[in-house]
């Protein structure tokens, strides 16, 4: 849209685009959101207007626009004035609650052979090629995950690989950790051999992590598939087809935790959580880590009436994408949608890998 005219108004300036449409700003945010060197830092892009600790004389002097019509001005009656350029008034033309999005270019798939493009890329391809990252990105960003192929089987490439993308996140279980199946007394079904059934990351902590990264740096076993469903395409379908069961899932707070000797971590999410639209922002599913809980006896029975259909969904094997990470194969995928899991092993088998966080991969898409 572009700005057809302006016009003052008691209540603010009405802004008139020339697809016929109009938006009235507040004075007061008008002033607030000053885009001028003074008001915001040309730099950092950090407000420096200060609109609450003294009394701002919103009395309008003078408004116009520049001859390119990309920017209006406002000269107050105590000879401050306000730039505001017309790309931001336009991204502010329609009131809303600030809220996350969800991913455009997402595509969801209920079972492996409706993923159009096979997100895979080569180790070197990502590493030393400048467009490496964006093709990395558009395959996560639509199918959930991406196969980087040809790693040396080393946690030094895998972390390298990790690094290219963004700084390593922390945890509980460290930065980067290297781990296999024969741990003693594990305090993770990761550590073992047996089955890992399929769930999201970090159910227990406030912020779970974005992105997950896995390597399998030594093989001497079978069995171990790897699984991975995508949680969104379930969500989307049960809104479809079990809309009560849906809403249920969006309003009920599971709690989640972790113990083990030096911690104790604990936090509640829905199953689905979505933003003011509607839309669905993240999937938290983990029925390892699931605490205790206790509803009115009818609300209980229809938690777990809904729980079980999520359940039953994901573990449907039609949905599944199963394969056999292999050394020199680094698995990427979307925490806050894609479940994982693992079949069983018999032998020896060794992994690393970490987290990113939500924020750093919203920032990649974000300056894509």
């Amino acid at each position: 849209m572009n700005i057809q005219s302006i016009k003052p108004s008691e209540k603010g300036l009405e802004v008139f685009w020339d697809d016929s449409d109009k938006s009235c700003f507040p004075w007061f945010w008008l002033r607030d959101h000053s885009e001028s060197g003074v008001d915001l830092h040309p730099d950092t892009l950090q407000r420096q207007i200060d609109s609450f600790s003294a009394p701002l004389d919103n009395t309008v002097s003078k408004v116009w626009l520049d001859d390119g019509m990309e920017n209006v001005y406002i000269k107050w009656q105590d000879d401050s004035s306000s730039l505001l350029s017309t790309s931001l008034l336009e991204r502010m033309s329609k009131p809303a609650l600030p809220q996350l999005s969800t991913i455009d270019s997402a595509e969801l798939w209920n079972s492996a052979d409706k993923i159009n493009l096979f997100p895979e890329m080569q180790y070197e391809q990502l590493m030393d090629d400048e467009n490496g990252i964006s093709l990395w990105l558009e395959h996560v960003k639509r199918a959930g995950f991406i196969l980087v192929r040809s790693s040396p089987a080393t946690a030094e490439a895998t972390k390298k690989l990790m690094e290219r993308i963004s700084y390593l996140r922390n945890s509980i279980f460290g930065e980067f950790s290297v781990w296999d199946n024969k741990k003693i007394n594990p305090d993770d079904t990761a550590y073992t051999s047996e089955e890992i059934e399929l769930h999201t990351d970090s159910t227990y902590v406030h912020d779970a992590p974005g992105l997950q990264t896995l390597h399998c740096l030594q093989k001497d076993s079978r069995g171990g598939e790897n699984q991975l469903v995508d949680g969104m395409a379930i969500a989307e379908l049960m809104r479809r087809e079990f809309p009560q069961a849906f809403n249920i899932l969006c309003k009920v707070q599971v709690p989640g935790r972790y113990i083990r000797p030096d911690a104790y971590l604990e936090t509640h999410r829905p199953v689905f959580r979505v933003n003011n639209d509607g839309e669905i922002i993240q999937v938290s599913f983990n029925n390892h880590d699931r605490a205790p809980f206790r509803l009115e006896h009818d609300e209980m029975e229809s938690f777990y009436e809904a729980y079980g259909i999520f359940h039953r969904l994901a573990h449907d094997k039609e949905r599944h994408f199963e394969f056999l990470l292999e050394p020199g194969n680094i698995l990427t995928f979307d925490n806050w949608r894609l479940l994982h899991g693992r079949s069983a092993l018999t032998g020896y088998r060794q992994l690393c890998g970490g987290y990113h966080n939500r924020e750093d991969f919203e920032s990649l898409i974000r300056l894509s």
